[in-house]
């Protein structure tokens, strides 16, 4: 007989074997001899670990050699003589058991075969059923049948298995154990993902569909979208306690839902409410809409307190482009709407292109700076006591290579806006200064303005670019002149009328640009650090034919004059208006008669024909 065990890779006895080949003899196993069961040689059979190894009976060899009493305990009893010594190397891991001797382990797998020959079947049947109903739990969504699956999975893969065995049948349980581990994983990390989606489509606050829900709900509609927004909707919320923000909440959509004919509201936040209406009756929702602005007329009764809610509304009917861009069109509609003191607007798609070229504008402007596409442009200034042309003005311009020119308004609003206007300014300035050093060699005075943006009076790096330009260049700083609006000058903070009068003292001059737009004092004329002051075009045009314009700017010339101050008068475009300034004592002219904001080499041009012309 043949006393050999079977063990795996992890030194774990999981089957025995009917016989063993030794070179050409085939020797049966212990098991096979005391059942007299025969099987193939290396034939394996599964060994019933159901058996209580405590359950086999056995005498020490201790025992024997003492003479104790020891035939009635092993008399009618097949006999397996082995060692049990712990240290005589012959112990293996036995599932259930912890490791045992060769001997015990022959002992059960002769246990074994004398309940019968156990049949095997494999892992295919146990893995199959569990990938049956791993499949079908994959495809129901309700949560009861995930439920019932929940249990079956583990019956087919553990239960069924153990039933088999029990009947002497046996089966690999290994492959549909991780099938089963990794389809409950899976299921988990669903539902994890479900719930926590979930959470994300819902408001926190009012606990509604939010925004995110309609991005989902409304991907492939055809239907048209209204949004609402409450102009006053955060000075409200702040206004109340923290839990009764849900209670305005609450009220805000009970009135759009009763007004909206029944249609899901979705909640945004900052006072943000969309729906979408039918495409049918898109057309027809100016009724809709406006009965909902009258229902908002009444204010809302929230914890005690009433409350005023401003209301604006816009609609996008364009069902063509992405749920999310109408979205943006849509409150884009709404602020159009409350810019205008209008209830609602309905987008406008003629619009998208210059939407979407505000958009890009600013991204465009710092390479349009670096390419050559934003240049300076200037006007020249005549001194009306020599006639002579004295300075210019430098004027930012931009030519987009597929625009063309671009309204300078447009892209200086927009970079002060948005805390761009540094390197704009930085760059005319730069050009100015540099002209201005040229046209100033060979003995001329010519004096260059440039406009200086609100943003940038208190700017730390304002007096040092300054500083560094003029010397970059070498041009002296009396002949360069820093223009501020008389609106950005009057409000300007102490800190930043210092720094006005730092600039100053490095010698270059200061102007008072647009004079009379805005109301100015006596006291802050006298607190500016002025040396100029330009009377806005909108007086100088009309003052031939208007009585009260000439006595403004004739008071003007008067004032400035008095402070020690130079006056400028731009706008100059007939010869009529040139003259009369004259005799005012106005110092400076500007304006499309004297020229119109040219390039640097067409300024050029323009003095040499002017010195020609005053000399013939």
């Amino acid at each position: 007989m043949n006393s050999n065990v079977w063990i795996n890779g992890y030194n774990v006895v999981w089957s025995g074997r009917y016989a063993n080949q030794v070179g050409d003899l085939i020797v049966p196993s212990i098991a096979s001899e005391i059942s007299d069961i025969r099987g193939g040689a290396e034939q394996e059979f599964p060994i019933d670990y159901s058996i209580a190894m405590g359950s086999i009976p056995y005498v020490s060899a201790s025992e024997i050699l003492r003479g104790d009493a020891v035939l009635s305990r092993v008399a009618g009893r097949d006999i397996i003589i082995g060692t049990n010594a712990s240290g005589a190397g012959n112990r293996y891991s036995v599932p259930g058991h912890g490791p045992s001797a060769s001997v015990f382990v022959s002992a059960l797998a002769a246990e074994t075969l004398l309940a019968g020959a156990p049949s095997t079947y494999g892992w295919w049947l146990p893995f199959l059923l569990a990938l049956a109903v791993t499949a079908m739990m994959m495809r129901v969504s309700r949560t009861p049948l995930v439920l019932g699956m929940l249990v079956l999975l583990p019956t087919c893969a553990l239960g069924l298995p153990f039933l088999l065995e029990s009947a002497g049948y046996y089966t690999a349980i290994m492959p549909a154990t991780v099938l089963m581990l990794g389809s409950m994983g899976h299921l988990a990390w669903q539902l994890h993902r479900q719930r926590f989606d979930e959470r994300g489509m819902l408001n926190e606050v009012s606990g509604h569909p939010n925004l995110n829900a309609l991005r989902a709900e409304g991907a492939e509609t055809q239907d048209g979208l209204i949004a609402a927004r409450i102009h006053n909707y955060a000075e409200a919320a702040t206004a109340l306690p923290v839990a009764a923000e849900k209670e305005l909440v609450e009220q805000i959509i009970l009135r759009l839902s009763l007004g909206n004919g029944g249609c899901k509201v979705y909640h945004g936040d900052e006072g943000i409410f969309m729906w979408l209406v039918p495409g049918t009756s898109i057309n027809n929702v100016g009724d809709q809409l406006a009965g909902l602005s009258a229902i908002f007329r009444s204010p809302a009764n929230v914890s005690g307190r009433l409350i005023d809610l401003g209301v604006a509304f816009g609609v996008d009917a364009d069902p063509g482009r992405s749920i999310q861009s109408r979205m943006s069109s849509a409150l884009l509609a709404c602020q159009e709407a409350q810019n205008a003191g209008e209830h609602w607007r309905v987008y406008d798609p003629t619009k998208l292109e210059a939407t979407e070229w505000r958009v890009t504008m600013l991204g465009e402007l710092d390479a349009a700076i670096d390419n050559g596409e934003v240049w300076v442009a200037f006007q020249p200034k005549l001194d009306l006591l020599s006639g002579e042309i004295c300075g210019a003005e430098a004027l930012v311009r931009w030519t987009h290579p597929e625009k063309g020119p671009i309204n300078p308004e447009e892209f200086i609003t927009a970079a002060e806006r948005h805390d761009r206007i540094e390197k704009l300014t930085e760059h005319v300035l730069n050009r100015a200064v540099q002209v201005a050093a040229s046209l100033n060699k060979g003995g001329r005075k010519f004096d260059m303005a440039v406009n200086l943006s609100p943003r940038l009076i208190g700017h730390a790096n304002l007096k040092p670019m300054v500083v560094q330009t003029l010397r970059r260049h070498g041009l002296p700083a009396e002949r360069l002149i820093l223009e501020i609006t008389e609106t950005a000058a009057m409000s300007s903070a102490e800190a930043a009328m210092q720094e006005l009068r730092d600039l100053r003292s490095i010698g270059l001059q200061l102007s008072i640009d647009d004079y009379g737009t805005g109301f100015s004092t006596l006291d802050y004329l006298k607190r500016c650090p002025a040396t100029e002051l330009k009377i806005d075009r909108s007086f100088v045009r009309m003052l031939v034919s208007s009585r009260s314009d000439r006595i403004m700017v004739n008071s003007t010339i008067e004032l400035a004059h008095s402070l020690g101050e130079e006056v400028v008068a731009e706008g100059v475009e007939d010869n009529e208006t040139l003259q009369l300034l004259g005799q005012m004592g106005c110092d400076k002219a500007q304006g499309y008669l004297i020229g119109r904001p040219m390039p640097y080499e067409a300024l050029v041009d323009y003095l040499a024909d002017h010195s020609t012309a005053k000399a013939a």
